[in-house]
């Protein structure tokens, strides 16, 4: 048995009403816990605190598709959680919905495509509606849920540590508070963050999606009542927190599939920015994960050839500390870890480079390849060039990256800051 969040815009749709009602009571009475959210989001709230943490602890979740649930920036939002979940490895059933004549065309024109590989529940089409027989068909898909979450994908590992750091300011417990109002969290909530068992991890929960001056604002609020070494591991944790989360989400591969021949093009002009990227769509993961950086312009006339040797030496180098021909061999547990190759060559990539990128997937198509483009996007053309080159949305602006960067400078000294010695 299991939490079951439940996404939905059923608010005004009488059927599709009807059918959340009916999978909320199947599910309880099949010993299931649903987590629904009946109430409108008020205007200019970005997060619901509750669903912060539903999204974030739930063993399943059942995503209801109308017209309006298409248009929900609040969907598209849930969506990217739990997909985002999944993507780490987490043990998570989701099983969209769809409504009406809906179909996937439509999923995909809303911007939902992620979904699409997961198998929907439908009434086929031309059929009479029945919300009975639909929420059957959800509930069919349960016998798939596992029996216990295990809760050691990088996300849940995450989150765990932030609570853990968060235990050390409950000596203090005004400051949680305080800290808490700083993410804006209603004052509803605030008895149980400062004296429940899960208070800290709840809290956790709220830093997943907290804006980056609110984040900063409640980390230097915790900092008195927190040790050096806490405020270093909180910092280390957080700051890449800025990167918005469905830019992240993209950097990973599909859930439950290797990466094949991935390149990915971010428009920032700072290195710290593409790792800052990996370390959030990772949740600081040092395990699963490695990113290494080179750029090195072509002095030659083989400006294709010539990158593709400098960049081979480096994969080589930077990932497996391989400096000769004979130390070039593959690991055999090379499939346990996903590798980014982060290049920068301070300029806008060129259809010269995006070929010297393709026959670098060539040589190690395990290889995601992460290109840093500067303040600009490449044209279309040399997007083209790339074949399968996914850019990083929302696009990054100048002033967000420095921004940034300068946060990230001074929440690194916040033990300083607090001894007067910066």
């Amino acid at each position: 048995m299991g939490e079951v969040f439940i996404s939905h815009s059923a608010r005004g749709d009488a059927f599709a009403m009807d059918v959340l009602q009916k999978i909320e009571q199947e599910l309880a009475a099949k010993g299931h816990t649903p987590l629904v959210d009946q109430s409108a989001i008020p205007p200019g709230q970005e997060w619901r605190a509750e669903v912060v943490d539903w999204l974030a602890r739930c063993d399943a979740a059942v995503v209801l598709l109308n017209e309006k649930a298409l248009k929900s920036s609040w969907v598209r939002r849930e969506v990217n959680i739990l997909m985002w979940r999944r993507a780490l490895g987490a043990p998570l059933l989701v099983i969209p919905v769809l409504l009406g004549s809906l179909g996937t065309g439509a999923v995909k024109e809303a911007g939902l495509e992620e979904l699409r590989p997961v198998q929907f529940a439908r009434i086929r089409p031309g059929a009479e509606q029945d919300a009975h027989e639909l929420a059957h068909l959800v509930l069919e898909r349960f016998s798939e849920l596992p029996d216990e979450a295990v809760g050691d994908d990088p996300m849940s590992e995450w989150l765990g540590q932030l609570s853990l750091c968060l235990e050390e300011a409950r000596a203090v417990p005004h400051r949680l508070a305080k800290a808490a109002k700083a993410l804006e969290i209603e004052d509803k909530h605030l008895p149980a963050i400062t004296t429940g068992h899960d208070g800290c991890l709840f809290l956790a929960h709220q830093f997943l999606v907290a804006p980056p001056a609110r984040m900063a604002r409640a980390l230097g609020i915790l900092a008195p009542s927190l040790s050096d070494q806490t405020i270093s591991r909180l910092v280390g944790a957080l700051t890449a927190t800025w990167v918005n989360e469905e830019a992240a989400r993209s950097v990973l591969p599909p859930p439950g599939s290797s990466p094949r021949a991935m390149t990915l093009l971010l428009n920032a002009q700072f290195p710290e920015t593409a790792r800052d990227y990996v370390r959030r769509a990772t949740c600081c993961d040092h395990m699963g994960y490695e990113v290494r950086s080179t750029g090195t312009l072509p002095l030659g006339e083989d400006r294709v050839g010539e990158r593709v040797r400098s960049w081979e030496d480096a994969v080589w180098q930077l990932f497996f500390d391989a400096e000769s021909e004979d130390e070039r061999w593959l690991p055999n547990d090379l499939e346990t870890q996903t590798h980014y190759l982060h290049i920068d060559e301070r300029r806008p990539p060129d259809e010269d480079f995006a070929d010297a990128v393709g026959l670098l997937h060539g040589l190690f198509s395990w290889l995601i390849v992460l290109v840093t483009t500067g303040t600009q996007i490449p044209d279309a053309r040399v997007q083209e060039r790339f074949g399968n080159a996914k850019l990083l949305e929302p696009l990054l602006t100048v002033t967000e990256e420095q921004t940034a960067r300068l946060r990230n400078r001074k929440l690194a000294k916040l033990p300083q800051r607090l001894t007067g010695t910066y």
